[in-house]
Formats: structure tokens, C-alpha cells, sequence
């Protein structure tokens, strides 16, 4: 049973909406970001990346949180950011493209996620999570809801769709990447009962992106509990910011590797190290695409290859884990040919999600940045839930999930 409530948003003003929100503040180019900062009064980033008003200073929250804090208040006390009246369910879709996401943004218990209510298919590092909790404690709020998913449900699927075809959005917009956005509110006190009610009903929930978000907001949630040992369980610290998402509605890239390692690529032996645990078939002068689970490409200077674990080595996989393409990959080709131990620590890898398509693979190699693209085939929605029901943890960079939900755009606010 999972307890999904409604809340009185902390949110931009209906003609702000676009100018205010802005993509995730835990992903996108510092580039990008920088631009905005500089060109845009309005745009949330201003409160969650204020470092970036100073430049090249690495982050630090004593000197930046204030500056953060100051754009907040003028946001509120001018209007920019309205705070609803009473509490809420918001419908949120998302159109990119040909494909549109559609979900329900709420709050999701704490608890619930201690207890494995909210299952985790991802490690956290502690000094990120410790970074956001103190973000949600400085600014009492948070920004960025974290991308639940769950097991279809006709009745949830119902109001979204009559909310969408029946009701006008409050928000309207093109964002910058070309991408529409739209929400409706929902505070009609039957709908709110069905949505609780339906998604009380759901055995588990799956955390598909926000681990970090999830895991500081639980970091916050022991702090705020420590500070006042009579809490009730209803205050808003006891929840975090989620948009729900059923799995069937979620779109899954693969993840693939770009090894900087130029001795060994280059060596004799490289490809006959490959042999050894793969089946090697040429496959021209561009990456792979891979198109069935269990195979991978490989790309370097100039050639691709498709490759396929040999039998001998498939039939030794034991397990989930064993079992994923990343979990593949790490073992026979990170850890034993290029010894990379610690996937997320060692320099001479890097991740590019699928979503960016394969020719900035090649481009990546080409132009000398990295000496090998290894190529992958999508992680399933089944895999994920798997993992997760079986308390086991996935490689780093094992998936990158659409949509990815705009900071700003709803803010669980703890004042």
C-alpha cells in the first residue's frame, strides 16, 4: 500500500510558467544553464544553481544558498511564484515529439520509502544525497519531483484522460527544447478520493529517476523528525514531490559506455581479449545499434563490430543481476579487459544515453575525445521492476528514463 497525497503547490504564475521552469537541476549542460542564469530574471535556476552567478567557483552553499534565497522571496512577494490555497493533485503532460507522457504529480510518503514501499533499483552517493537534504532544508522546499512509476490502473488512466479532454490546462507552454507542457489541477474532492484511493491500493511503486532526489529528501524528512520528536506524520517533511507515471507510459534508452584507454584499444591483443568472451562480426565504418538483448556493439577507430557473449560464458550468468546488458559489459569488458573497477570513480569511462542517438557516439570517438563506444540495448521496464523487488542494485548508468520533469514547474513547499 502506498499513501500518494494531495498538497497546496508552491508555483510559478499561469503567464510564468515556461519563462519560470526549467529542465531538471540535476541534469543539463552547465553551458546551457549559464545561458539561462544570464538571460533569464525569471527562471528557477536562479534559486537551485545560484553558484552559477559566480563564475568558476565550485559549489558552495554558505556563500551561494543566500543569493538562491534572495530570488526566492522576490519570486514569492512579487508574484512570480503563487502558492495554492488548498491542496491538490496536478495532472501533468508532457508532449516530445510524437510521444506524450502523461501523470499525476503528489507527494509520496517517506515512510513509505523506508519501508520499501517505494522500491530503489540504484545506489546513492552519500555526499550528493547529503547535498540535496541540505538544499531542502535552506530553501524549505523542493523543486524537482522525483519520477515515480507503477503497475497500470484503468481508473487513474480514466480521470487523467477526461481531465485532459475535458478541461482546460492551467499551464500552456513551448519550453526551449521544444517540448509542450501542460497541467491542470485537480482539488474536486471526488477525484482527490480516487486517486488516493487507487493508489492505496497499489501493492509497490518504483522509483524510475530521482534516486538522490528520494534518498535527500528521506536525509531531510530524519533531520526535521530529530528537531521536533512530536511530529504527527502529516507535516509535510514526512513527504517528497513525485509525478507518477504507470510503466507502460514510460520510454527507456539504453546507456552507452565511451572508454578513454587509448593503450589498450590500441594494443595487439585487444580484439583477441574480446574473442575471448564474444562471438565478433563486422559490422562496417558505424556504431552499432544493438537489437535484441545480449548484444552489444563496439566501435573504434573506424570500425564497428557486433558482439555476441559466448554460450560457455552465458551459461555461467546466474541471476538477475548476471543476467542485465550492463551487468555484461562491466564484467567482461570494464573489469576484465580494461581492469575499471569502480564504475563510477574511474575516469576513463564515461556514460552517453541513448536518447542523443548514435551518431554522437561516433562523433565522441572520431574527433580523439574517447578511444571506444560500446554500444547497449535498453534495460526493460520488467528488469528495473526485478531488480527492485529482489533489493539488488544495478550498475551505474544502467538506464535513462523519459520524461524528465521541469524544476519549478511544482514546488512542494515545507513553510
Amino acid at each position: 500500500m502506498a499513501k500518494v497525497k494531495p498538497f497546496a503547490a508552491l508555483r510559478p504564475a499561469k503567464d510564468k510558467a515556461g519563462e519560470v521552469s526549467s529542465p531538471p537541476f540535476d541534469s543539463g549542460s552547465k553551458e546551457l544553464a549559464s545561458h539561462e542564469i544570464i538571460n533569464n530574471p525569471y527562471s528557477y535556476l536562479h534559486v537551485v544553481k545560484p553558484y552559477l552567478h559566480f563564475k568558476g567557483e565550485k559549489k558552495n552553499p554558505e556563500k551561494h544558498f543566500p543569493v538562491g534565497l534572495e530570488y526566492l522571496r522576490k519570486f514569492i512577494e512579487s508574484g512570480v511564484l503563487v502558492k495554492d490555497a488548498a491542496p491538490a493533485f496536478y495532472i501533468y503532460r508532457m508532449i516530445k515529439g510524437h510521444q506524450a507522457y502523461a501523470g499525476i504529480i503528489a507527494m509520496a510518503s517517506v515512510d513509505d520509502y523506508n519501508q520499501n514501499n517505494i522500491l530503489k533499483h540504484e545506489n546513492t552517493l552519500t555526499e550528493k544525497q547529503n547535498e540535496i537534504a541540505e538544499h531542502i532544508r535552506f530553501y524549505n522546499n523542493l523543486g524537482n519531483p522525483v519520477l515515480l512509476t507503477y503497475p497500470d490502473d484503468e481508473s487513474i488512466d480514466m480521470l487523467i484522460n477526461q481531465y485532459i479532454m475535458r478541461h482546460i490546462p492551467e499551464y500552456n507552454f513551448i519550453s526551449q527544447d521544444q517540448i509542450k507542457h501542460n497541467l491542470w489541477v485537480v482539488t474536486e474532492e471526488k477525484d482527490i478520493q480516487l486517486l488516493e484511493s487507487r493508489f492505496e491500493a497499489i501493492d509497490k511503486l518504483y522509483i524510475a529517476d530521482g534516486h538522490h532526489r528520494s534518498a535527500g529528501s528521506a536525509a531531510f524528512c530524519d533531520i526535521k523528525r530529530k528537531e521536533n520528536p512530536n511530529y504527527t506524520g502529516d507535516e509535510t517533511f514526512n513527504f517528497f514531490p513525485v509525478c507518477l507515471i504507470p510503466f507502460s507510459k514510460l520510454t527507456i534508452f539504453e546507456y552507452h559506455r565511451l572508454v578513454r584507454d587509448k593503450a589498450m584499444v590500441d594494443s595487439k591483443d585487444f580484439l583477441e581479449k574480446i574473442k575471448m568472451y564474444f562471438e565478433k562480426i563486422p559490422s562496417g565504418h558505424l556504431p552499432v545499434q544493438p537489437l535484441n538483448k545480449k548484444e552489444f556493439g563496439i566501435y573504434f577507430h573506424g570500425k564497428a563490430f557486433l558482439l555476441k557473449l559466448k554460450p560457455e560464458f552465458e551459461s555461467q550468468l546466474q541471476g538477475t543481476l548476471d543476467n542485465l546488458d550492463v551487468s555484461i559489459v562491466e564484467d567482461f569488458i570494464l573489469k576484465r579487459i580494461f581492469n575499471i573497477k569502480d564504475s563510477k570513480t574511474d575516469h576513463r569511462l564515461s556514460f552517453m544515453d541513448g536518447g542523443k542517438g548514435i551518431g554522437h557516439l561516433q562523433e565522441a570517438v572520431d574527433n580523439g575525445e574517447y578511444d571506444l563506444a560500446i554500444t547497449l540495448y535498453p534495460t526493460s521496464v520488467e528488469e528495473i521492476k526485478q531488480v527492485a523487488e529482489e533489493h539488488l542494485i544495478m550498475p551505474p548508468k544502467s538506464t535513462w528514463i523519459e520524461p524528465k520533469i521541469r524544476t519549478g514547474l511544482i514546488i512542494l513547499d515545507h513553510a
